[in-house]
């Protein structure tokens, strides 16, 4: 009997033993992960959230997208299918040192000698960035802003960065050599000949004679509702509300998720991110980690446009933006307020290029572009910038996961951009502030 109560004991004792053993094992389990922890301290006090991005995924959406040089006083427009030379020159430049950087004397004259000099190539971003996110090493002038790179064909040891807007230039040391790129640029597939012409957020391509351009069609992909819930909400129960023309999911009154039925688009709003970044640097890296975070990975998405808090981001076809239908015409737009964060987005991904017959479209030359818009009644103070873009066409002789990119001229007016076809056939209003009559006025 005795033996018998002293197992009985041993035994209590030894499974009281594992269960405490057990209850420490699984306590540590439940507030060491990192799923668990993060969403108890979010709903106790909504921390910001740490918004890391790295180095490699800024170079590839922050980067040239149009490369230009002289050949016998002519100025060409170069690109090559086979050879990425946007993404090489970023790659030369993560080497550079950016403490070795100044700001030089120049005006408008100066500046336009240097865009029109023969021993310098220039690269061009689609709007302006800012030198700590191009040179992360850079101790000074860390919010100076530029969107076009002058690179000397003689293998100097400085390049120049150049602000359109208002004749602004940087002179960086380079301590890598940059002659191999201008070779590949100069044996380039694409040899177009242009000519610079100042608009009102400075100087865009203008083409000299009319382009054939050629039409693209692409297999796509759009995720669903679910998949951006799952992305977006921080909730595994949101609340719903259908409309005819759109879903909203809720996650409580800090978040909203609507997703809009015929257009794929979508609008996220998130307003417990309510403070704009400080600065333009933290403005474009904040807007990128956003759009990360709903998985927008197609290597070819870009940054394309920046103005008022609000960054934009589009996809890139043989170096020319693909514009969405309708008036939500970006891929991604992220906005920042005082009172909250908010992405607007489409859920259309050009995943498989298809082989087309050949099909080209005829544009007209740019100067005749802006003679239409000017006999529109736009005047030219009013046009902020003018591109050659693709404009997503749904072909109906096709299903409805095929699509046709349709070369077409792009305007940017009073902050908007649409098609020439839609400035010229729509009554928009365009309102030019008095204080900005006559100015130069984009970017931050």
């Amino acid at each position: 009997m005795k033996f018998s109560d002293k197992c009985q004991r041993i035994v209590l004792r030894i499974s009281l033993s594992v269960m405490v053993l057990l209850s420490i094992i699984l306590s540590g389990y439940i507030w060491g992960s990192d799923t668990r922890f993060s969403r108890m301290e979010q709903d106790s006090n909504q921390p910001a959230i740490k918004k890391n991005v790295g180095q490699k995924s800024l170079r590839e959406i922050y980067t040239p997208t149009q490369v230009f040089y002289y050949r016998d006083k002519q100025l060409y427009q170069a690109y090559d299918a086979k050879r990425n030379l946007t993404l090489e020159f970023s790659k030369f430049t993560k080497k550079l040192e950016g403490h070795k950087i100044n700001k030089i004397k120049s005006n408008s004259t100066f500046y336009r000698q240097l865009l029109h000099d023969e021993k310098y190539f220039q690269l061009t971003f689609p709007d302006q960035i800012t030198i700590s996110l191009f040179l992360p090493r850079a101790n000074k002038y860390l919010d100076g802003e530029f969107n076009r790179i002058f690179v000397s064909t003689k293998d100097k040891k400085y390049l120049y960065l150049g602000d359109d807007r208002n004749n602004t230039l940087y002179r960086v040391y380079a301590n890598v050599s940059f002659k191999n790129l201008y070779k590949h640029i100069q044996k380039a597939a694409s040899q177009i000949p242009i000519s610079l012409e100042k608009l009102k957020d400075g100087f865009c391509v203008s083409y000299n004679k009319d382009q054939q351009m050629a039409i693209y069609s692409y297999l796509t992909y759009k995720e669903t509702d679910a998949y951006f819930v799952y992305k977006l909400l921080d909730s595994g129960n949101p609340t719903q509300r259908n409309a005819d023309d759109y879903i909203a999911y809720y996650n409580g009154i800090y978040q909203r998720l609507v997703a809009y039925k015929k257009t794929h688009n979508y609008e996220f709003v998130d307003y417990q991110q309510n403070k704009i970044p400080n600065t333009t640097t933290k403005i474009l890296i904040d807007s990128l980690f956003y759009v990360r975070k709903i998985c927008l990975n197609e290597p070819d998405l870009r940054f394309f446009d920046a103005s008022n808090n609000t960054i934009s981001y589009q996809k890139f076809v043989e170096e020319y933006p693909v514009f969405l239908p309708e008036d939500n015409n970006v891929r991604a737009k992220v906005t920042f307020t005082r009172s909250c964060m908010q992405i607007n987005f489409n859920s259309l991904d050009l995943r498989i290029p298809i082989p087309t017959n050949g099909a080209k479209k005829e544009l007209q030359a740019t100067d005749k572009i802006i003679d239409k818009l000017l006999q529109a009644g736009y005047k030219k103070s009013y046009l902020e910038k003018i591109i050659i873009g693709y404009k997503v066409c749904h072909d109906t002789n096709k299903t409805s996961n095929l699509i046709d990119l349709i070369p077409t001229y792009y305007i940017k007016i009073n902050g908007r951009w649409h098609s020439l076809d839609a400035w010229l056939n729509n009554n928009y209003e365009v309102h030019i502030p008095a204080s900005q009559q006559g100015g130069i006025s984009n970017g931050f």
